[in-house]
């Protein structure tokens, strides 16, 4: 299939030295020099739901590599200025709970103030929220509400509208979830909403050594892409998409087969919620010029490997627990990615599988 054809939406972005491709070079690169072997389709995972939704949720056993993810990927974009990384770890002894979960929310509503300042519109903000207790994910990955001003507000349980903060486009809000932790039916459709990372052992590899960072500035322009080209609305995503698949983007969001068999097996229901956030992933799954994040060159594949891999992926979280539908899930991700062919980010070849 000949390349897609480049996306004219009038943003500028065609004066800037980056576009997502290089952005994910520029953080691998960073990860290297740091200590960390970490593979290209892990940051891509990442970066598709970061451009997806200001809430994405890294999950999977202790240890893999969840906080060291969302460090590193925050400082490629942001070194030397550290102020915009801000790191809350919301783990404590039952005794300091309390203490530690009203310093978790000061330090939460203080990162949403300051990036809401006109002085720093421009800047991105990577607030880390670190071992998620499932109570916190009705805490902090909350609904969002528009108010009368048009101000997309948190819309906080158990506190009266006035209080609920407003949600600044240039935060993004990662937080860590131990997968021991289960997932009650409540939290399963709160997380519809939620894009989620799932951290397998082989995600993150244990070959990590001490180096000296080097602190240096991000190249120019990519804090602004990462801001600029999101689609985070049903309306822009589906304005995407009828542009790069035509015809084809009816048969493309419907849930797979296997996938379908899963959800009648578990009882789960595929609802509009869950379908908006697979629009918006799969929208977001490409980059400006309209190549695909995965399958650069072949547009219909990259949609339609994106969709299977993200719905995937939020089946995993919501049945983390269930082990019959866990590992037909993962038998099903292995098989997709045995097919995914290898790919060349700007110079750098590495193979996608895990």
């Amino acid at each position: 299939m000949s390349p897609p054809t480049s996306l004219q939406r009038g943003t500028g972005f065609h004066h800037l030295i980056a576009d997502e491709h290089r952005l994910i070079a520029q953080v691998l690169t960073y990860c290297h020099a740091a200590g960390y072997a970490i593979p290209p389709l892990l940051v891509i995972d990442y970066l598709i739901a970061i451009k997806t939704s200001p809430f994405v949720l890294l999950f999977g056993p202790s240890g893999q590599g969840k906080t060291e993810l969302a460090r590193l990927f925050a400082q490629a974009l942001v070194l030397p200025f550290d102020d915009q990384y801000i790191y809350v770890n919301l783990g404590s002894s039952l005794q300091a709970s309390e203490i530690q979960d009203r310093f978790g929310w000061m330090k939460f509503v203080e990162t949403l103030e300051n990036a809401a300042a006109p002085a720093n519109a421009g800047r991105l903000f990577f607030l880390c929220l670190d071992n998620l207790r499932p109570h916190d994910i009705y805490t902090y990955f909350a609904n969002v509400s528009r108010d009368p001003d048009g101000i997309t507000r948190l819309v906080m349980r158990g506190y009266p509208p006035h209080k609920w903060p407003a949600l600044p486009s240039n935060v993004i809000i990662t937080g860590t979830l131990d997968a021991e932790h289960p997932v009650d039916r409540d939290q399963s459709s709160l997380l519809a909403q939620i894009n989620c990372v799932y951290m397998q052992p082989q995600w993150l590899q244990s070959n990590i050594r001490t180096v000296k960072r080097q602190q240096r500035m991000a190249p120019v322009g990519m804090q602004r892409l990462l801001l600029d080209q999101q689609y985070r609305s049903d309306e822009a995503a589906s304005d995407r998409l009828q542009t790069l698949l035509g015809p084809h983007l009816d048969d493309i969001l419907q849930p797979p087969s296997e996938l379908m068999a899963v959800l009648w097996q578990s009882n789960l229901t595929y609802t509009q919620t869950w379908r908006s956030t697979m629009l918006r992933a799969v929208a977001n799954s490409f980059t400006i010029e309209g190549h695909g994040l995965f399958i650069p060159y072949d547009v219909l594949n990259n949609a339609q490997f994106a969709y299977s891999f993200v719905m995937a992926r939020q089946l995993l979280l919501r049945l983390w627990g269930q082990p019959q539908h866990s590992a037909a899930i993962e038998a099903l991700l292995h098989r997709q990615l045995a097919q995914l062919p290898s790919t060349t980010l700007v110079g750098l070849t590495d193979s996608l599988l895990y």
